[in-house]
């Protein structure tokens, strides 16, 4: 069995004045909302605590998820969650599997192939297309009939009673209409904003120009939705493309061919990656309305989704879930100094930059920082990082830690701080933390203040360093007042095995 990794080894403030930090005050002290039904389902599978096996589930069914990357190669959050859903399925009785593709652009004349192997005990079908053979990447990231066959092949051999849709940023929305062909339930699961936003955070990047309109740099900005009809988006992505994509005889070219019905060709022009990246919401709302059920995991994502104006009408909202059994054996903190930890992606939006820059500046001299995550993914970004840490005794960086050493590792902390620059969804490492007692200090954006009920911690300005300092003073005096406790475990927090069970009742 291959070891399963954690999610930190992977990127409108409201009613708060900037640099102020806040005690949370309206997060829901049972996940975020909608506890209930979950809560409920724990009598799906008898009383089953953490750490005990699920009971057989009769009769089974064959369910299938569909996710844009996977492990071993992709350890973000999304993934974590994804097996461990898929290990409850497997675990109650029920055959689940994993279909993903391999989206590493690095090595773009690598042929197309397709790759069977396990995880962890679930069964998974990678599939590689061929970069090569891409022409139009804004096209490609949305709409990607190069997977069809490998999906085909595998829904005939498979036969699927269910399709569960994780992420299908390059896997493509026409694996949706594969289902829909042999009437197969499919059920959306919304884990970021990638539905309303190509580069998935809902975070803009607003140039920055010269004299003469060159651009020179950018500074990022919360974003609401594809500005300007989709044509705002080459503000953030695909840059090659911007001075022909959005040129006045492209946009009356896209007029032209959405007034014939045409569809986005996958050809190399920008006027082509124009009418993709236009063409996109609408297609992405419109697939997203013939799913079965659309599942959010937030109030923050199901109001993305409404502000852009493509929510389904069936959207619901789920919380996360967890897997309890991971928080067995969970110790108390260390006895002497404070100890404050960051678990994420060492990635500019995800604002470990901001951490370090509090820390230098803040009088502690008890304080202890341990990041657990890895560097490589973002180069320019750890030379930032590293910079950063130069000096600083308190600072460690401790890379990644496989699953099974959650409880281990949360062991080492006091408190958690979440410095993302982007909304977030609900991160699993805040309901972790949440779960394991730990005082949390997170950035004041919708996702993560909406998950931490009052009195399990605070919010600081997103992106402000002496914001973060104050709330971090803050954390510290409150662990101190405890006499270096943790708060209690965080028990409303709904199991994974739980979630499957409920999961299971849509499908």
């Amino acid at each position: 069995m291959r070891a399963r990794l954690h999610s930190s080894l992977r990127t409108p403030r409201k009613g708060a004045r900037r640099g102020a930090s806040t005690a949370f005050g309206g997060g829901d002290p049972r996940g975020c909302v909608g506890f209930d039904r979950i809560a409920s389902d724990a009598a799906f599978l008898s009383g089953r605590k953490a750490g005990h096996a699920a009971h057989r589930i009769v009769p089974p069914m064959r369910v299938l998820y569909v996710v844009h990357q996977f492990f071993p190669k992709y350890i973000s959050g999304t993934e974590q969650y994804v097996l461990a859903l898929a290990r409850a399925g497997r675990a109650a009785g029920d055959d689940v599997r994993v279909y993903t593709v391999d989206p590493d652009w690095r090595e773009p004349q690598r042929p197309a192939s397709v790759d069977r192997y396990e995880f962890a005990g679930v069964p998974v079908v990678s599939h590689a297309f061929a970069k090569a053979t891409v022409q139009n990447h804004v096209l490609a990231d949305w709409w990607n009939p190069r997977n069809e066959a490998s999906f085909a092949a595998l829904l005939d051999d498979f036969r699927p009673d269910a399709i569960h849709f994780f992420h299908l940023r390059f896997v493509g929305i026409d694996r949706l209409a594969q289902a829909a062909a042999r009437a197969i339930p499919s059920v959306v699961h919304l884990m970021d904003f990638w539905w309303v936003c190509p580069s998935f955070l809902l975070l803009r990047s607003d140039p920055i120009r010269d004299a003469t309109g060159a651009r020179i740099g950018a500074r990022d900005v919360q974003c609401d939705g594809p500005p300007d009809g989709g044509y705002g988006c080459f503000d953030c992505v695909h840059h090659a493309m911007e001075p022909w994509a959005r040129e006045p005889w492209a946009r009356g070219r896209h007029v032209e061919r959405r007034a014939a019905g045409e569809f986005p060709a996958d050809e190399a022009s920008g006027e082509q990656a124009g009418f993709a990246m236009v063409e996109r919401p609408r297609r992405l709302a419109a697939a997203l309305a013939g799913a079965t059920r659309v599942l959010s995991p937030s109030r923050t994502v199901q109001a993305a989704l409404q502000r852009a104006g493509v929510a389904p009408t069936h959207l619901e909202v789920v919380p996360y879930a967890i897997d309890w059994a991971l928080l067995e054996g969970l110790a108390p903190p260390p006895p002497r100094g404070i100890h404050v930890g960051f678990m994420g992606t060492f990635a500019p939006h995800k604002g470990l930059a901001v951490l370090l820059e509090a820390l230098r500046s803040l009088d502690e001299p008890e304080l202890r920082v341990h990041c657990f995550g890895r560097f490589g993914d973002f180069p320019d970004y750890d030379a930032r990082l590293r910079e950063l840490a130069v000096g600083e005794a308190r600072l460690a960086f401790h890379g990644p830690f496989v699953r099974e050493q959650l409880a281990a590792t949360l062991s080492q902390l006091h408190v958690l701080v979440v410095p993302s620059l982007w909304r977030e969804n609900t991160p699993f490492v805040v309901l972790e933390g949440r779960a394991a007692g730990l005082e949390l200090v997170t950035s004041d954006l919708e996702g993560m203040t909406e998950c931490v009920p009052a009195g399990r911690g605070r919010a600081f300005a997103a992106g402000d360093a002496a914001a973060l300092r104050r709330a971090l003073q803050e954390a510290v005096a409150a662990v101190r007042a405890r006499g270096g406790a943790r708060l209690p475990l965080d028990r409303s927090i709904p199991d994974v095995q739980a979630q499957y069970a409920d999961f299971r009742r849509r499908y």
